[in-house]
C-alpha cells in the first residue's frame, strides 16, 4: 500500500500546478474575446513577456507597433460622429483664449480657483506675456496652437505629451513648448521603485534593432536633462493600465467602426452593384474587333453621368447564347438605416455628449436655443472644466512658471482659459434698449448722424409719438361713447 501511495503523490502535485497556472492566464475568466482585450506590458500581473517591449525597455501604446493607437486614429478620421464630437470638445476646452491673472499665496487646502485672485497685472507683465505666448517655439506656433493639439490628443487618445526646451531668444533665456505626437513616443520601463522617469522619442520605432540609436531620452518634468529638455505626460486614468491612459470613449470604438463601414458599404454598392437599366443584344456575324467597337460606341453614347444608368451589352452570333440575368433583391437597406442611428447614439453616449450638440436630430424634439444652452452647461460642468484644469495645472502654468524663473516680469502671473458662449443670447435682448442710435445705424451699414441731425430726428419722433397718443385717446373716447349709447339703447 505504501508503494501505491508514493506513486500517486507526484501526479496530484502536478495536477495542482497545472490548475494554478491556468488561473492566472489573462482572458480565461472573461467572456470578452481575446482580440478585444486591451493590454500593456505589466510583468507583475498577467505576463512577463518582454515582446511587448522595444529593446527590452520601451513601452509603446500598447504594443511594439502601436497598432491600437493607429486603430484609434483611423476611427477618428473616418467616423463622422466621433470626429465631430472630438472637435467640439476640443473647441469648448480651449474656450476663447487665455486670461492673465495674478497669483497670491493663500492658506493650505484652498481650491485652485481661490489661488487665482484677479488683480491688475502690470502693463510690462502683459507685454511680456503676449510676447511669450505669441511664439512658443522655433516653429513660430502660438501657445493656443500647441495646447489645442494637446487637448485633441487628450480627448481622442486619453494621453497628451508636451516637451519643454530651454534655449535663448534674442539674448533672453526662454523655455520653448512643443507638442509631441503620440506615435513618436515610448515610455521607459519603470525602475525598481515602480516609478516612470523617462520617455523616448523616435521617428522610426518599428525598425529598432536592439540599440537605442535614434532614440532621444527625455526625463519627465520637473527634471531636465543636460540639454535642457523635459517632457510632460498627462493621461486619463483607466483601471489596469499603468504606463498609458485610455480615452473615455474607448467603449464606443466598435460603433465608430460600424459608422465607417455603413457608408463604405454604400460606396461599394454604387461601384459594384449589378443592377443594369437595360440589356442590349446584337445578333449578327461580327468579328471580335467589330464587336468591341460596337460595345465601346454604345458605352460612350449611353453611359456616364447625365446619360443613363448601367447597361449590359452583348454581341452574339446565335440567339441561343443570349444572357439569362437574375438580379438578387437587397433587403438590408432598412436594417442599415437603423444601425446607423444606433451607432451614432452609442458614439455620443461613449463620449458623454448629447445628440443635439452632436448635430443629430432626436425624434419628438424640435430643439431650441434654450435646450442647447442647457446641454452645453451640463457637458461643460461635468467634463470640459475638469479637462481645462488638468491642462492648466499640468502644462500651461508649469510652462509659464519656468519662463518666469528666467524673466522677472512674468513673476506671479498665471493663465486661465476664458469661457466661451457658443449659443448667443442676442435673440433675447432688445437692441433699442442696449444700443445708441448711431450704434444701431453702424450695424445696419449707415453713416453716423451728427448732433444736429440726431436732435432733429429726436424732435420729429417725439411729435409723431404725441400725435399717435392723442389719436389713440380720441379713438378710445369715441368708442367708449359709442359703447355707452349702445348700452343705453339696449337698456331701453
Amino acid at each position: 500500500m505504501a508503494r501505491k501511495t508514493n506513486k500517486k503523490q507526484p501526479v496530484k502535485r502536478q495536477q495542482k500546478a497545472i490548475l494554478a497556472s491556468a488561473t492566472i492566464r489573462q482572458g480565461i475568466d472573461t467572456d470578452i474575446l481575446q482580440e478585444d482585450l486591451i493590454r500593456e506590458f505589466q510583468p507583475d500581473r498577467f505576463n512577463s513577456d518582454e515582446s511587448y517591449l522595444i529593446n527590452g525597455q520601451w513601452v509603446r501604446f500598447f504594443d511594439p507597433n502601436s497598432s491600437f493607437l493607429k486603430g484609434l486614429m483611423a476611427l477618428i478620421n473616418n467616423s463622422t460622429t466621433l470626429r465631430n464630437v472630438i472637435q467640439q470638445k476640443t473647441s469648448l476646452t480651449m474656450g476663447e483664449g487665455f486670461n492673465a491673472v495674478q497669483s497670491k499665496e493663500v492658506p493650505f487646502l484652498q481650491t485652485f480657483r481661490r489661488l487665482l485672485k484677479k488683480l491688475a497685472v502690470t502693463d510690462t507683465g502683459i507685454e511680456e506675456m503676449n510676447s511669450l505666448i505669441s511664439s512658443v517655439n522655433l516653429n513660430n506656433e502660438t501657445l493656443e496652437e500647441v495646447i489645442e493639439k494637446a487637448v485633441f490628443d487628450w480627448w481622442a487618445f486619453g494621453n497628451s505629451i508636451i516637451e519643454l526646451v530651454k534655449a535663448t531668444r534674442q539674448g533672453q533665456e526662454i523655455v520653448y513648448l512643443y507638442h509631441v505626437p503620440l506615435y513618436k513616443v515610448a515610455i521607459k520601463k519603470a525602475n525598481e521603485n515602480n516609478i516612470v522617469k523617462e520617455i523616448g522619442i523616435s521617428e522610426n520605432w518599428e525598425n529598432q534593432t536592439g540599440t537605442n540609436e535614434g532614440i532621444r531620452t527625455i526625463p519627465l518634468y520637473p527634471e531636465f536633462n543636460s540639454k535642457g529638455r523635459a517632457a510632460i505626460h498627462i493621461k486619463q486614468y483607466s483601471a489596469g493600465f499603468f504606463y498609458w491612459g485610455l480615452p473615455e470613449n474607448v467603449a464606443g470604438r466598435f460603433w465608430a467602426e460600424i459608422e465607417y463601414r455603413i457608408p463604405k458599404y454604400n460606396i461599394s454598392k454604387f461601384k459594384n452593384g449589378f443592377v443594369p437599366s437595360a440589356i442590349l443584344q446584337f445578333f449578327g456575324s461580327l468579328t471580335q474587333e467589330e464587336a468591341k467597337k460596337l460595345v465601346a460606341s454604345v458605352e460612350d453614347t449611353f453611359t456616364d453621368t447625365g446619360r443613363n444608368s448601367k447597361m449590359l451589352v452583348q454581341v452574339l452570333r446565335d440567339e441561343k447564347y443570349k444572357l439569362n440575368a437574375q438580379v438578387l433583391e437587397d433587403k438590408n437597406d432598412g436594417n442599415y438605416m437603423d444601425l446607423q442611428a444606433l451607432a451614432s447614439q452609442a458614439i455620443v453616449t461613449a463620449n458623454r455628449w448629447t445628440m443635439s450638440l452632436a448635430g443629430l436630430a432626436t425624434a419628438g424634439k424640435l430643439g431650441s436655443n434654450q435646450q442647447i444652452r442647457d446641454e452645453l452647461d451640463y457637458v461643460i460642468n461635468t467634463s470640459i472644466k475638469q479637462a481645462r484644469r488638468k491642462i492648466l495645472q499640468s502644462i500651461v502654468n508649469p510652462f509659464v512658471k519656468e519662463n518666469a524663473l528666467l524673466n522677472p516680469a512674468l513673476e506671479g502671473i498665471m493663465l486661465e482659459i476664458a469661457n466661451m458662449n457658443p449659443v448667443s443670447l442676442a435673440s433675447f435682448l432688445d437692441p433699442k434698449a442696449l444700443l445708441l442710435q448711431n450704434e444701431q445705424r453702424q450695424i445696419l451699414g449707415f453713416d453716423a448722424l451728427d448732433d444736429q441731425a440726431q436732435q432733429t430726428l429726436k424732435t420729429e419722433t417725439e411729435k409723431t409719438q404725441n400725435n399717435g397718443n392723442s389719436n389713440n385717446f380720441n379713438s378710445s373716447g369715441g368708442n367708449s361713447k359709442h359703447r355707452n349709447l349702445n348700452g343705453g339703447a339696449l337698456k331701453q
